[in-house]
């Protein structure tokens, strides 16, 4: 029995995101997290615990997502070779990709999760999020059958599909301006650290791009990498660089 707070809850998330709709028992559970059944444990049965949470749920949304991406890319890129729907398909089923739909849809403001994974950030981690959307996905397909949630799948993620929407977190911009410079310039972009600030465990780094001897962008961040990832993707962004796994001109 769903109490009423949460089922209320539950109907909004269904109605804002225009999900087709859907048993409320079946919704709740995509939207549990593990770590909230196994504050039960003890109280009830493995099997109970087992279907207090989305991880089967996930399990088959995952197939799903899967075969429906596969199937639109397939049938939408007629002259794509294997390699590159391959390569599309990687990035519209990443975490990252997943997560950034999670988070449009306000995911992690529903999910239910136990008290140690809320304290901890769980509520924003990318892996809880994506996983609860791959749960979402198998309870409308439990419930709907494949059609409407092939067509659910392919309203949500027109953009990653069709398009060549890349997740940002995916993006790797240090080797796609690397690979730009080498094949457009015959260079190799050069990062040196400008400035370093703070202690030792918090420590804040300002690093420079140089293209041919010639510093280009600026940009900080709490550890080296990060700042070096920051300037190769306000370099890319400033001279306008088409980049990602599909295109690089």
């Amino acid at each position: 029995m769903i109490e009423a707070n949460r089922e209320r809850h539950l109907k909004e998330f269904v109605e804002i995101n225009k999900i087709p709709e859907i048993d409320l028992d079946l919704l709740d559970r995509a939207l549990t997290h593990k770590s909230y059944a196994n504050e039960f444990r003890g109280r009830k049965g493995a099997d109970e615990l087992l279907h207090m949470h989305n991880e089967r749920l996930e399990f088959l949304g995952d197939a799903i997502l899967g075969n429906t991406i596969a199937k639109a890319l397939f049938l939408h890129f007629k002259n794509h070779n294997e390699g590159i729907l391959t390569k599309r398909k990687a990035q519209a089923v990443c975490e990252p990709t997943l997560a950034e739909i999670g988070a449009t849809l306000k995911i992690g403001s529903i999910l239910r999760m136990g008290k140690g994974e809320l304290a901890t950030g769980g509520a924003q981690r990318p892996s809880n999020i994506a996983n609860a959307v791959e749960a979402l996905l198998g309870a409308i397909f439990l419930h709907h059958g494949y059609a409407i949630t092939e067509e659910f799948i392919k309203s949500i993620w027109k953009s990653y599909i069709f398009e060549d929407k890349i997740a940002e977190a995916s993006i790797d911009f240090k080797s796609d301006l690397q690979e730009y410079l080498t094949k457009k310039l015959k260079v190799r972009p050069d990062y040196q650290i400008l400035r370093e600030d703070g202690p030792d465990h918090e420590k804040e780094y300002l690093i420079g791009l140089f293209v041919k001897g010639s510093l280009e962008v600026k940009a900080s961040g709490g550890s080296r990498k990060k700042a070096e990832q920051k300037a190769a993707k306000e370099y890319i962004e400033k001279n306008q660089i088409k980049i990602g796994p599909f295109r690089i001109s």
